[in-house]
């Protein structure tokens, strides 16, 4: 029996990566020793690589202790009993998706800004343009209270004022939202699938839908495949360091009694979803996959029969460890009349496909809830 080292390697993309340079971030390492035949090996161990073209990163590889590459092709997966348990917690049963107006707030931010440094380097360089002979536009003083403010202050302030305001609403109309929803819930579906299902191949079964209502529009079923976080505790003691000291590169500090933990890298710090009821488990809004890829999909008609296609690239099986977590979901999206969508998910687990993966290239999702199954079926 040889001894041979699993290699993890992870390089996550943090909650706003567009400010970071990934090769800024240290890749986390862990090694593995394991006394295993090949075959063994070959059965528990699958070798992947998933990367975007910035440099974020998930790897698994693995060598013999005289540094012989395995060749092999993988066929099964690994368990995280605990793991599992916080999927079926946190990314199981019934989500709403939040109001419109979150985005439309956090687009009027930018413009806000920019509008906001215009006006303050325009009232800066007046004086020079008044000597020059330009004339002044909005320079004229108007008295509020005590004091006198530029007439061109005022009329940009309600634009600052705006992204604040729409916020305060969109969080208003989703608490509403929640807790009509929770006052007269939905019976779930009742799913039943094929007993194996493998990457790179057709998923088949049938959804039954044990009510409709009258205001629903569509029922519509695909399934999406995706990375979720590494563990935050891994990533730090991997880093040398330990949860009470400062995080390592690209971690934020994380928020006290956090639901997600053990999900969540604590990269967020609570920007990545909206206002949401702290009563329900594993929250009322479905966090996006950094990394990710929709399945075929199509309506759901009274049998509840469908096959779907699978995404267009070949994603690894699912993966349930500390630092690679490749996760595969069904979503059955139901369009309301005058409301938002309701989605239902339901975890799968996935066997890999019969050879290596390795997918490059891949865009990053946006990590905020409001810009998630926006525009999708």
């Amino acid at each position: 029996m040889t001894k041979w080292n699993v290699i993890h390697k992870v390089r996550y993309p943090p909650f706003e990566h567009q400010r970071w340079k990934a090769s800024s971030v240290p890749i986390v390492e862990e090694r593995l020793n394991v006394n295993l035949t090949g075959e063994q090996i070959q059965n528990r161990y699958p070798e992947f690589r998933i990367e975007s073209e910035e440099g974020w990163l998930l790897e698994r590889t693995f060598e013999s202790k005289d540094g012989t590459k395995w060749s092999g092709e993988p066929l099964q997966i690994i368990d995280d009993t605990e793991f599992v348990n916080l999927v079926y917690q946190q990314r199981s049963g019934w989500y709403i998706i939040p109001n419109n107006l979150h985005s439309v707030a956090r687009r009027l931010i930018n413009f806000a800004v920019i509008l906001l440094l215009a006006t303050l380097t325009y009232l800066f360089i007046e004086p020079i343009l008044s000597v020059i002979g330009i004339p002044s536009l909005g320079t004229q003083s108007i008295r509020l209270g005590l004091l006198d403010y530029p007439i061109l202050t005022i009329i940009v302030g309600p634009f600052l004022l705006m992204p604040l305001l729409l916020r305060m609403i969109a969080n208003f109309l989703d608490l509403k939202k929640q807790q009509e929803y929770f006052k007269n819930p939905v019976k779930s579906p009742i799913m039943e699938l094929e007993s194996t299902i493998r990457s790179g191949q057709p998923l088949r079964g049938k959804c039954i839908i044990p009510e409709r209502r009258d205001d629903w529009k569509s029922v519509s079923i695909h399934w999406h495949v995706g990375t979720l976080p590494p563990s935050r505790s891994a990533l730090v003691e991997l880093s040398g360091r330990t949860l009470g000291q400062q995080p390592p590169v690209g971690l934020s500090t994380p928020l006290p009694h956090h639901w997600e933990e053990g999900l969540d890298d604590g990269t967020a710090g609570g920007e990545d979803a909206p206002m949401e009821r702290q009563d329900i488990p594993g929250g009322v809004f479905l966090r996006p996959m950094r990394f990710s890829e929709e399945g075929g999909g199509q309506v759901l008609e009274e049998e509840g029969d469908f096959e779907l296609t699978p995404p267009e690239m070949i994603w690894p099986g699912s993966v349930n460890s500390e630092l690679l977590r490749v996760h595969w979901e069904i979503v059955v999206k139901i369009k309301r009349q005058n409301k938002m969508p309701l989605l239902w998910v339901m975890p799968i687990r996935v066997e890999f496909p019969t050879s290596k993966i390795q997918l490059q290239h891949l865009r990053v999702n946006d990590s905020r809830t409001e810009h998630f199954y926006i525009g999708k079926r």
